[in-house]
């Protein structure tokens, strides 16, 4: 490709200001642009990041990766000893991958022209790569037409990747070679490649939706709720038959999730973790849930429960779980003077063992209960959304600090010993920032279903990290740890659940109770609340027996390991209670002891005698 100026046409508009007439149109725009931007500086290379920033940007872009890796590999096979490579990068002209003649990689080193270079316009001037972004279209930019000098031994050609839903720029395909050699076929391999990657992205799509698909079908049903399913961009795949309600007691409609979709802060779309974000904020009605494999997130679902009946509501608050039991109340009570004092709170539990549901009680009963309440999913965070300007933030989850910051409130993060390693420095700076910058009173709440001392040891959680959010620690029992309170939730979550049609809640027999009793609920209040919600979806008689229960539950099946002689005696007797349908003599028998002295036991225990034989 001939060049349409000469060095001294370079050097006349940098020192004059002249310009050239054979230059190219979007050649002189783009000097004017990174004159005015770069200045008249002598850069001699691109930016480049820290192998950390470099590691949290190639996790952002990991879609854009997988949709070019075959594309990339086999032109990176043709390339090589040919005297050129191939680069892709980010929507921001971020280096994320580079294959090809390995002589002119080793070239390209000396320019930052690999994996952690930026080659925006602002960053470097006029080259292939931040031009092809700035226009939106293929560009080829060789030797001289380079803005900065040191970079006009290069010629290269960039194709832009576009999202095939939105049409939004994904990131660029670009071959460079050193500006003697021949870049006319350079020009149409990158357009070649960009397609490619293109048509790989679509069938990611149709993939994405089959297993979104896969999860609802996987999903036990539950009763009184409606569900909404949705792709990465907020389209919707699937509805329940009678959404529809939903749609007209809520206001849900198709336009309201596309304006949802379109707000996306530039870099968001197709973003599930930040269209969750603005799906939480905007139907605070809708249980919103990523549905996500291996730390990747595909699609959302949305998930409404229809009214329930007035005088039906069971309290959530901190008084409600308190009064469970005394277990639950002593730790309620000292997590709230903890809440109070301003003391940063790690709670620590098994999954389900109600640990989202303690923080927002404690909040609401808190001295913040007036301000926001916001909980940020620690698996999911990216270091693009802890990035902003002095002080700033962006993307959905720093919105959600943003939003912190200006009125205060409390801050519960999930799981923080997940957060991802190259992100955990950034995410103790933005708590910095938010603990002593912005004169907000903000509480922080962590939750954490392993011990974060353990991460901690292993390496896996950073020092600071850790002891920035473990002011204090309290540790919620399972609910195997607490079978004494099971009674009390089972009417709580009963309760709950009411029949909308007959107004009452479901009571169960003395053997069915034993028989919960003696669960050892590995899903902890989780599944115990799942299983009340579906008994009280499909029961009729509102009385459940034995015969009603799951297999596994009726069976003893998932039962852990009893720890000590008095864990093994009382599952034994409850087991024996429960097969002789609360029969106490016949119990006595079974168990080769006195019906007095089985009394004595079950008192012991804090179990009901239920009838007498």
């Amino acid at each position: 490709m001939a060049e349409s100026i000469q060095k001294e046409d370079w050097e006349r508009f940098r020192a004059l200001g002249s310009v050239p007439p054979s230059i190219r149109e979007i050649v002189l725009r783009s000097w004017v642009r990174s004159r005015d931007s770069i200045g008249l500086q002598r850069l001699k290379r691109a930016p480049l990041v820290a192998d950390e920033e470099l590691y949290a940007i190639r996790l952002h872009n990991a879609r854009l990766r997988r949709a070019a890796r075959d594309a990339v590999g086999r032109a990176g096979y043709m390339l090589d000893g040919a005297g050129a490579m191939l680069l892709l990068c980010d929507r921001a002209g971020m280096v994320l991958d580079a294959t090809g003649d390995a002589s002119v990689r080793s070239r390209g080193e000396e320019n930052h022209l690999h994996p952690g270079g930026r080659w925006d316009e602002g960053a470097i001037g006029t080259n292939a790569i931040g031009t092809a972004l700035h226009l939106g279209k293929p560009v080829s930019i060789t030797g001289v037409e380079h803005f900065c000098e040191a970079i006009q031994r290069w010629s290269c050609a960039a194709a832009p990747v576009r999202d095939p839903i939105t049409g939004g720029i994904l990131g660029v395909v670009d071959i460079s070679a050193p500006s003697d050699e021949n870049m006319r076929q350079g020009a149409a391999l990158s357009v070649s490649l960009a397609m490619q990657i293109e048509e790989s992205l679509r069938r990611l799509g149709l993939q994405e939706h089959q297993f979104l698909l896969d999860r609802l079908l996987s999903r036990r049903g539950r009763g009184g709720e409606e569900l909404l399913l949705l792709d990465r961009y907020g389209n919707r795949i699937w509805a329940s038959e009678n959404f529809n309600r939903v749609e007209e007691h809520f206001r849900v409609g198709e336009r309201m999730l596309e304006e949802l979709a379109a707000i996306a802060l530039p870099g968001d779309e197709g973003n599930p973790c930040a269209l969750a974000g603005r799906m939480r904020e905007a139907l605070p009605e809708a249980d919103v849930s990523l549905i996500s494999e291996n730390g990747e997130a595909f699609g959302l679902m949305l998930t409404f429960t229809a009214a329930r009946p007035r005088g039906t509501t069971v309290r959530g608050d901190l008084a409600a779980i308190a009064e469970t039991g005394p277990t639950l109340a002593a730790i309620c009570a000292e997590a709230l003077d903890l809440v109070k004092s301003g003391v940063p709170l790690l709670i620590e539990g098994r999954a389900g063992s109600g640990k989202e549901t303690l923080a927002r009680a404690l909040h609401g009963a808190g001295p913040l209960a007036k301000l926001p309440l916001e909980v940020v999913d620690c698996s999911l965070l990216e270091a693009q959304g802890l990035r902003g300007g002095p002080g700033g933030f962006a993307g959905a989850v720093g919105g959600t600090l943003a939003r912190l910051a200006e009125t205060g409130g409390t801050l519960v993060l999930d799981e923080p010993a997940e957060t991802p390693t190259g992100v955990q420095a950034l995410l103790v700076q933005a708590l910095a920032h938010l603990h002593r910058e912005v004169g907000m009173p903000i509480q922080f709440i962590s939750l954490s279903s392993v011990a974060m001392s353990e991460c901690l040891a292993a390496g896996a959680l950073r020092a600071d990290l850790h002891f920035r959010l473990s002011g204090a620690i309290l540790r919620l029992p399972s609910l195997a740890e607490r079978q004494d309170d099971l009674r009390q939730l089972v009417k709580r979550f009963s309760e709950l659940y009411l029949d909308r049609r007959k107004g009452c809640a479901l009571r169960f027999t003395p053997t069915a109770m034993l028989r919960l009793q003696t669960y050892s609920w590995p899903g902890n209040l989780r599944e115990l609340r799942n299983l009340i919600e579906a008994l009280s979806a499909t029961s009729f008689s509102r009385l459940i027996d034995v015969a009603d229960l799951p297999h596994c539950i009726v069976q003893g099946m998932g039962k852990a390991r009893e720890d000590t002689l008095r864990d093994r005696e009382r599952a034994e007797i409850l087991n024996a209670v429960a097969e002789c349908a609360g029969n106490m003599t016949e119990t006595a028998r079974r168990l080769g002891i006195s019906r007095s002295t089985l009394y004595l036991k079950l008192e012991q225990y804090g179990v009901p005698r239920g009838r007498r034989g």
